[in-house]
């Protein structure tokens, strides 16, 4: 069965994170998150919105698009 879409973004979030050698209270800073909603990203617990997916992306130094495409099943 296929994973869950917000599990695997939550994983593909977290690799970038740890890639940058980020805490997740990092993440949240540089995205303007709350670091909570991180952790809760990162486990698939919340679905993300296209605003915040967009400020990840900008703290990552990616495209939304480059995210998307380190999603592995």
């Amino acid at each position: 069965m296929a994973r869950d879409i917000c599990i695997l973004l939550g994983l593909r979030i977290r690799e970038l994170r740890m890639a940058k050698n980020w805490r997740q209270i990092d993440l949240a800073e540089q995205a303007g998150i709350n670091e909570n909603y991180v952790s809760d990203l990162e486990i698939g617990k919340k679905e993300i919105c296209l605003r915040t997916l967009q400020a990840i992306a900008v703290a990552f130094e990616l495209t939304i698009a480059e995210i998307m495409e380190g999603i592995k099943e």
